[in-house]
């Protein structure tokens, strides 16, 4: 009985795809909320200093003034309006000092969001241009080489009269190496590759394909009428060529490309 290599079909799609997102997320949110912790505290720090210093001296209501020549003597306190007065002053410049502190950290949320926002969208460009590169174009290439061939010299494709025949099939025996190199291509990719499926893909839809390619090799050795229970699955094309087309049309409204 055939045995086929142990496949996991367990969907590893959602930890895939939200781990390089992780890595990004996690170090930005630290080192804002660090930033934001180190401001906060400095502007609360330098808030409540003036009133304690304030509160730990004693106001004189008369001011010492000493002269070389006469002695001391006591001079009155001079007259300031209300803002010069009492804690006004000090507290003016506080608020000062909260309003400074809190521009500043404002500014540097703003900065850091926008530096966020880019290292994130060009994180999703890499992976969507990865899902491209390395997954969809290949393998709809490689079924669309491996369909040519079986159609141009495959047994659909043999003459009527024996001589002609016999002659197709020496054809058919060496261009059949290359359907089966690259059905090899095809398996590596869905083994490795799948967690570069689009959002709205899974991996329940590749499982035929992948069998009918592990199991096209064997039935070339061993001639049965089994096989027909492993065809080539006629509606695996269109599925990669729309699963393709929805991730390349999010890679150009990342990118402001158009299609």
């Amino acid at each position: 009985m055939l045995a086929l290599p142990p496949i996991c079909w367990k969907d590893p799609c959602n930890l895939e795809k939200s781990y390089p997102i992780r890595m990004i997320v996690r170090p930005l949110y630290r080192f804002l909320r660090l930033r934001f912790i180190v401001f906060v505290a400095v502007t609360v720090s330098s808030a409540i200093a003036p009133f304690a210093a304030i509160a730990a001296v004693s106001k004189p209501d008369h001011v010492i003034t000493i002269q070389a020549n006469n002695g001391l003597i006591l001079a009155p306190k001079e007259d300031k309006t209300w803002y010069e007065q009492g804690i006004w002053p000090v507290a003016g410049a506080t608020l000062a000092l909260i309003i400074t502190n809190s521009i500043t950290v404002g500014v540097v949320y703003l900065q850091s969001s926008r530096s966020f926002n880019a290292l994130l969208r060009q994180r999703k460009i890499e992976r969507y241009a990865a899902s491209l590169n390395d997954f969809y174009n290949p393998l709809l290439a490689l079924m669309d080489m491996n369909k040519e061939i079986f159609e141009e010299t495959g047994p659909p494709s043999f003459p009527q009269d024996e001589i002609s025949r016999n002659a197709a099939g020496l054809v058919w025996k060496q261009t059949k190496k290359k359907i089966l190199a690259n059905n090899i291509e095809i398996e590596t990719i869905l083994r490795t590759k799948t967690h570069l499926l689009g959002e709205t893909d899974s991996l329940e839809s590749y499982q035929r394909l992948l069998v009918h390619v592990a199991m096209y090799e064997t039935f070339q050795r061993v001639e049965t009428d089994l096989y027909r229970a492993f065809l080539f699955p006629a509606d695996i094309r269109s599925h990669v060529v729309d699963q393709r087309l929805a991730v390349l049309e999010i890679y150009h409204q990342l990118t402001g490309e158009q299609i």
